[in-house]
């Protein structure tokens, strides 16, 4: 584990999802970074949207390390019973088999190749990546169907 200065929250606000009010907590910026391992059921998310270019997301990680005060990822973490603010930037969910069940999917008789856009919630290049390189494992079963992919991330 790590620290990283600079991110965008300051605060920790209780979410809707708590049936208990713990309060608001002031920003630590020393506090370390938390890997959750969570088990995935099905890894791409449909998108319906007739502005973006592509029919499915996939993002190996929930919460995201690079802090983003105007993220719109943000109000997803609450779902889980994270805030999304400290919590969103320090508790970053790990989906460890996020190759396999990609895998798993392509395989399927079923399944109609169709453009998969890594990162449609959380940056797929966060630091957590160097670690755990779900990324590139995801972009390896990609190339080994020759499915088509593509990657947002403010990785620099």
């Amino acid at each position: 584990m790590y620290t990283q200065k600079g991110r965008g929250a300051q605060i920790n606000p209780t979410t809707s999802f708590e049936k208990l009010d713990r309060g608001t907590q002031v920003s630590d910026p020393d506090a370390l970074t938390q890997y959750i391992p969570v088990r995935t059921k099905r890894l791409l998310n449909e998108v319906d949207s007739p502005d973006v270019p592509h029919n499915w997301s996939v993002n190996p990680y929930q919460g995201c390390e690079h802090g983003c005060i105007y993220c719109y990822a943000r109000n997803t973490h609450p779902y889980w019973g994270f805030s999304a603010g400290m919590d969103f930037e320090r508790k970053i969910m790990v989906k460890l088999d996020a190759p396999r069940v990609l895998e798993e999917t392509f395989k399927k008789p079923s399944w109609k190749a169709s453009p998969v856009m890594l990162s449609g919630n959380t940056d797929c290049y966060q630091p957590a990546e160097k670690h755990y390189r779900l990324t590139r494992q995801i972009l390896e079963v990609c190339l080994k169907y020759r499915h088509p992919v593509s990657i947002i991330t403010k990785m620099h």
